[in-house]
């Protein structure tokens, strides 16, 4: 995590669904100390509870986990609060909601999750044309090869596992997608 926060992600997302909270709060307390001095955002996904005594930037929701507004109302207005969404009538709907950005996806198939919802980048494209207003974040299955058309599609940003946690070289990894990323603008 060290070396992939050190090469410049952006963001760390902790996704824990198996250990119990006090294992994920370690994990939790750990990687945050590690972004705190190089100013990477720090993500929890789904464990309210956990972020409730971490006090990370922000959290990720999925479909099964709890409602967005009973968390704004926990952690506040200035706490990061995502969602996952795999159509456009669901990203349409998270719209209506008090995020600050949605994930899109699981655009490809992908080894990190097993329970996906298909959706592609057409999603992405369409939210794009419709004038969307919240940040995009492509999600599932994307990697070197599959980073240009994601933000192609018109994606604001990217969340990639994987692609830098299996590499031979994660920090290369994060540098080569960050290359791919400023191509973009992003």
């Amino acid at each position: 995590t060290k070396d992939i926060i050190e090469a410049g992600a952006d963001t760390i997302q902790l996704r824990n669904k198996i250990s119990n909270d006090k294992e994920v709060i370690d994990q939790a307390n750990l990687i945050k100390k590690l972004c705190k001095p190089n100013n990477t955002t720090f993500i929890i996904n789904d464990r309210v509870e956990v972020a409730a005594q971490v006090k990370p930037d922000g959290i990720h929701l999925g479909r099964d986990d709890m409602n967005v507004n009973e968390c704004r109302d926990i952690f506040g207005i200035n706490f990061i609060i995502g969602n996952s969404n795999a159509t456009t009538e669901e990203a349409l709907i998270s719209s209506m909601l008090n995020l600050d950005y949605v994930a899109i996806g699981s655009l490809f198939e992908t080894i990190t999750k097993k329970d996906t919802i298909p959706s592609s980048i057409n999603v992405i494209k369409d939210l794009k044309a419709s004038e969307f207003k919240l940040p995009i974040v492509g999600i599932g299955g994307i990697n070197k090869e599959r980073a240009s058309s994601v933000l192609e599609s018109g994606a604001d940003s990217l969340c990639i596992s994987s692609a830098v946690t299996l590499a031979k070289n994660p920090k290369k990894e994060v540098l080569d997608l960050k290359k791919i990323m400023k191509k973009y603008g992003k």
